[in-house]
């Protein structure tokens, strides 16, 4: 075929390729099926094939998932803080918690374990002191005496005692589990306006998690405690982003990485002989940003 004199190379082979689809405006949409399952199976289990019964677990899965997209109040659409109880209340969600997970491969060390645990176990121990900063954050330390001043904070007080000489006992508490995460029944955007507010109430949230799960019984009992809640959401692999801090004894002695990497080791060896449908775990090491 002669091409016209001065038309552009690309626009000929335009030109050429409409003359061989015969002049097909649409392609076949039976090419396009089979592109998108040729896609489909080049995915992470595309090769799989789904028994019976998988199918109608499936089918189910995603009936219930187009009965979450058309409520009026659609979780995803929402700030989490404002879903979290729709999402807790959600059959699908249910459903999900029972379903098999791969693996949790981002979890952080120190917000890996539930802060109702740290709450209603961690801080009902013996010899553990309290003390409030000039922020209204909450610091926390185990020792046999009471510990030395802490700068920018309030006398060191016996957790314990406060406990005793409190009258109401659960505010006490509640008001320990606000100082340990960011969540708020107010309103977020009023409460948290900006990324740097934010990301300054969670810097307070970690230095109040800091000296308790530093302490080394705890330290041993929460990573053991985290992979048991992963474990009973079904993951069966964990890798954890861990700084490898410090951890300290009753009497101020302290450890250092080494025995840290041995504890957790030692810890994801006997929980996985304790929970023989998990894999295992991986320390990856981190540090502060």
């Amino acid at each position: 075929m002669d091409l016209p004199v001065g038309r552009h190379p690309v626009t000929a082979l335009c030109i050429a390729l409409c003359c061989l689809w015969g002049g097909e405006s649409m392609p076949d949409p039976k090419h396009r099926e089979a592109l998108m399952e040729m896609e489909a199976s080049m995915q992470t289990g595309g090769q799989l094939v789904m028994s019976d019964k998988e199918k109608v677990l499936n089918a189910r899965f995603l009936q219930m998932k187009q009965a979450e997209v058309m409520r009026p109040d659609f979780p995803p659409a929402m700030h989490f803080f404002k879903a979290r109880e729709l999402i807790k209340e959600s059959p699908l969600f249910s459903l999900l918690r029972k379903a098999p997970k791969g693996a949790a491969l981002h979890v952080h060390d120190l917000s890996m374990t539930a802060v109702e645990w740290l709450v209603k176990n961690v801080t009902y121990r013996p010899d553990l002191y309290m003390c409030s900063s000039d922020t209204q954050s909450l610091r926390f330390i185990f020792c046999s005496q009471i510990p030395q001043p802490l700068a920018r904070c309030s006398p060191w007080v016996l957790l314990e005692k406060l406990r005793n000489a409190t009258v109401n006992v659960t505010e006490l508490d509640d008001r320990i589990m606000r100082s340990m995460t960011v969540f708020t029944d107010q309103d977020p955007e009023t409460l948290y306006p900006t990324q740097d507010v934010v990301w300054e109430r969670f810097e307070e949230a970690f230095m109040a998690l800091r000296g308790l799960v530093n302490f080394a019984p705890v330290f041993r009992d929460y990573y053991y405690q985290g992979l048991r809640e992963f474990y009973a959401d079904n993951v069966m692999y964990l890798e954890l982003r861990a700084v490898l801090p410090e951890v300290y004894e009753l009497d101020g002695s302290t450890h250092d990485i080494t025995w840290s990497l041995k504890t957790y080791q030692e810890v994801t060896r006997s929980f996985t002989a304790d929970h023989p449908g998990f894999f295992g775990a991986r320390v990856i090491f981190s540090f502060h940003r």
